[in-house]
């Protein structure tokens, strides 16, 4: 049985990984695009997503809740599925 975080976790587990990806993938693009890709290239592209890791994280932290907002102004509310009901008898 695997255990889960419980829901309240949600936003802040969803709001880290999203940090750790985006700012793992960029810091590698930025890092390549400005110094191509010398011998040194992996120790280089770490210590750049270390400190794009420690400024992503409590960007996203604060921005979220905004950018929720903006888009819930911008985009429609999706429909959730109504659980199926019991056929009458």
């Amino acid at each position: 049985m695997s255990r889960k975080l419980p829901a309240r976790a949600y936003q802040t587990v969803f709001s880290a990984l999203m940090a750790l990806f985006m700012s793992f993938l960029m810091s590698g693009a930025i890092t390549a695009i400005n110094i191509g890709l010398p011998p040194d290239f992996i120790a280089l592209w770490m210590h750049a997503w270390a400190y794009a890791f420690s400024i992503a994280l409590p960007v996203i932290m604060i921005v979220a809740p905004a950018v929720r907002a903006l888009t819930g102004r911008l985009v429609e509310t999706p429909v959730q599925k109504q659980a199926a009901q019991p056929a009458p008898r």
